[in-house]
């Protein structure tokens, strides 16, 4: 007698059997993946410490690990040069130590860095009481100089000037600023912005646009944050101004946060 085999399984399990073998012919590229593996943590702002004396050295990645920061030390100018060309730090915090001259020549070191990039690292100086003298002469190639004994408050404002900084640990919520320093903020950034187009400097142009808008959106000053987004959308290159229409719109944001604040 001819047996006649049928298919005896039920209907679900037979959905279930197609749906597992199309899973896994599936190709491996198109398998979406969780949720969780899209959101990447912000890395900490990356400050390369130049200084010839260990302690110092050490004092100073102390204080930048308190801020939360990825400090990397080297010991001289041509280390630091070495540490830019692996990965390029977000500021460069240097103690001006040892004889005029061989601080003048690290400082140009970092000058000719900049240039070669075409990308401006700022350079903040740490001097100490015997500094005054020469540091005049390098302040066109500073953005910044801070004092011996170093305060940890100075350092934190000194580099929020060009980092987005979370407030430092411990610190309580602060009170909404009064109105004046509110403006003198945003009017800050204007300035840091005007000084970077001065010197052709496309990345300080770009952040402090960037800030200056972050600034006025905060503040609801919505003319000034359209005219600080067509300066960052410029100097990006999505939207290019030739120099008297950024020099234009450059009045036209004094004008508005001005009135803003009238």
């Amino acid at each position: 007698m001819n047996l006649i085999r049928t298919n005896t399984k039920p209907a679900a399990l037979q959905r279930s059997n197609a749906y597992r073998e199309a899973e896994r012919l599936r190709p491996l590229g198109v398998r979406d993946p969780p949720a969780s593996y899209n959101a990447c943590p912000q890395a900490p702002a990356r400050i390369l410490v130049v200084a010839n004396d260990p302690e110092t050295r050490s004092v100073l990645t102390a204080e930048l690990k308190a801020l939360r920061l990825d400090p990397l030390p080297v010991p001289d100018s041509l280390a630091a040069l070495n540490a830019i060309d692996w990965q390029a730090p977000d500021v460069i915090l240097m103690a001006l130590e040892g004889p005029d001259a061989a601080v003048y020549q690290a400082v140009l070191r970092f000058t000719v860095a900049n240039l070669a990039r075409r990308a401006h690292i700022p350079l903040v100086a740490i001097v100490g009481q015997g500094g005054e003298s020469w540091r005049r002469a390098l302040d066109g190639r500073l953005d910044g100089v801070l004092h011996n004994p170093l305060r940890p408050e100075a350092l934190y404002a000194t580099l929020a000037r060009w980092l987005d900084l979370p407030p430092p640990a411990g610190q309580a919520p602060e009170e909404p600023l009064p109105p004046c320093r509110r403006r003198a903020c945003i009017d800050t950034d204007v300035q840091e912005y005007e000084r970077a187009l001065a010197r052709q400097d496309t990345a300080n142009m770009v952040h402090f646009a960037h800030r200056a808008k972050g600034a006025a959106l905060v503040l609801h000053a919505d003319r000034a944050a359209e005219l600080a987004d067509r300066l960052e959308l410029a100097a990006r290159g999505y939207a290019p101004l030739q120099l008297d229409e950024i020099q234009r719109t450059l009045a036209a944001l004094k004008a508005a946060i001005a009135c803003h604040f009238d």
